[in-house]
C-alpha cells in the first residue's frame, strides 16, 4: 500500500505529540557524531573540573603542609621560605597548565558551538526539504486525478468502439447471409444455365465447363496466346465481399497485362464480379490491365452493354478471337 499525504499529516501530529518519538526520529536523522558531542562535552567538562578539584586539593594540602613546617621550624624560616618559593613556583606552573587546559576548553566549546550552528543550518534545509515534498505530493496527486480523469475517458470511449464493434459485427453478419443467398441464386441460375447449353455441348463434342475451358485454352495457345492462371488471397474481402482466393487468366506480351476469361455463360454479376477481380489484380500487382476478353457462348441480356461500358471486349465464337 502507498505512502498517502493523509499517512504523512498523521505522522507529524503523531510526532508532536510524543517526546520520544521526536528523540529516536532526530536519532536517526542526525549523524552519530553529532548525537556524541553533548556527552563528549559534558564528559570532557567533569574531566576538567575534576581535575582542577583535585589540582586545588592537593595544593590547598601542601600548603596547609608547609604552613605546618613553618610554624614548626621558625628557626629555620630562611628554608621555610625556600621552600615556600619552591611550591610557589610548582603552583604558578600548575595554574598555567590549567589556565592551557582551561584555553583549550573554551576552543573546544567553540567548536561544538560551531557544531551546533551547523546542526541547526542542517535542520532548516531539511524542513524546506520537507516542504518541498510536501508541495510535490501534491502535485502527484493532482496529476493522479488527472490521470483518473483520463482513464474514465479512456474507459467511456472503449465501450462506445464495443458497442460500435457488435453493430459492425450484426451487419458483416448480415452481408454474409446476403451473400449465401446470393451464391445460392447463381448456383440455381447456373443449373439453369448450364441445362441450356447442353445444344452448345453437342457441337463442340463437349459436356462440361471444364472441358469447354480446357478446349479453348488449347486453341489459345495454339495461336500464341499463353494464358497463366493468376492466383492470390484477398484478405479485405474486396472482390467477394468476404475474404477468398481470387483466380484469373492472364496473358502478359511485351510488359502489356490482358485478362481473358473463358466461361460457358455470363450474367451482369458474373460480370460485376470479373471487373472486381481485375481492379483487385491492377492493385495487386501494380499494373494496368490493356484488355479485359470475355469468351462466352452465351451471356444474359444487358450484358454485352455493360461490358461495352466496362471496357470488355465480348467473344461468342472462338473463331472471333482468333480472327482478333
Amino acid at each position: 500500500m502507498g505512502f498517502t499525504v493523509k499517512d504523512f499529516s498523521d505522522l507529524l501530529r503523531l510526532l508532536r505529540e510524543h517526546q520520544e518519538w521526536r528523540e529516536q526520529l532526530r536519532a536517526l536523522i542526525l549523524t552519530e557524531e553529532l548525537l556524541r558531542l553533548p556527552a563528549e562535552f559534558r564528559a570532557f567538562r567533569d574531566e576538567i573540573f575534576e581535575a582542577f578539584r583535585r589540582e586545588t586539593e592537593a595544593r590547598f594540602q601542601m600548603l596547609a603542609e608547609a604552613q605546618r613546617r613553618t610554624d614548626e621550624r621558625l628557626g629555620r624560616l630562611e628554608e621555610a621560605l625556600g621552600a615556600l618559593a619552591e611550591a610557589q613556583r610548582r603552583t604558578e606552573e600548575r595554574l598555567e597548565r590549567l589556565a592551557e587546559a582551561q584555553r583549550r576548553t573554551e576552543e573546544r566549546v567553540e567548536q561544538l558551538a560551531e557544531a551546533q550552528r551547523r546542526t541547526e543550518e542542517r535542520l532548516e534545509q531539511l524542513a524546506e526539504a520537507q516542504r518541498r515534498t510536501e508541495e510535490r505530493v501534491e502535485q502527484l496527486a493532482e496529476a493522479q486525478r488527472r490521470t483518473e480523469e483520463r482513464l474514465e475517458q479512456l474507459a467511456e470511449a472503449q465501450r462506445r468502439t464495443e458497442e460500435e464493434l457488435k453493430e459492425l459485427a450484426k451487419t458483416v453478419a448480415a452481408l454474409v447471409e446476403a451473400q449465401q443467398r446470393l451464391e445460392e441464386r447463381l448456383e440455381r441460375m447456373e443449373g439453369r444455365i448450364l441445362r441450356r447449353l447442353n445444344a452448345f455441348g453437342a457441337r463442340w463434342g463437349m459436356r462440361s465447363e471444364a472441358a469447354w475451358r480446357a478446349g479453348m485454352l488449347a486453341i489459345l495457345h495454339h495461336v500464341g496466346f499463353q494464358v497463366e492462371r493468376w492466383q492470390a488471397f484477398d484478405e479485405q474481402g474486396e472482390v467477394f465481399g468476404y475474404p477468398a482466393f481470387v483466380e484469373l487468366d492472364v496473358v502478359i506480351r511485351d510488359g502489356t497485362h490482358m485478362v481473358i476469361e473463358l466461361k460457358t455463360s455470363a450474367t451482369l454479376e458474373a460480370l460485376a464480379t470479373l471487373e472486381r477481380k481485375v481492379r483487385f489484380y491492377e492493385r495487386r500487382v501494380g499494373q494496368p490491365v490493356k484488355r479485359r476478353i470475355l469468351v462466352t457462348p452465351w451471356f444474359e441480356s444487358g450484358v454485352k452493354e455493360a461490358a461495352q461500358r466496362m471496357g470488355w471486349e465480348l467473344y461468342g465464337e472462338p473463331e472471333d478471337l482468333i480472327e482478333e
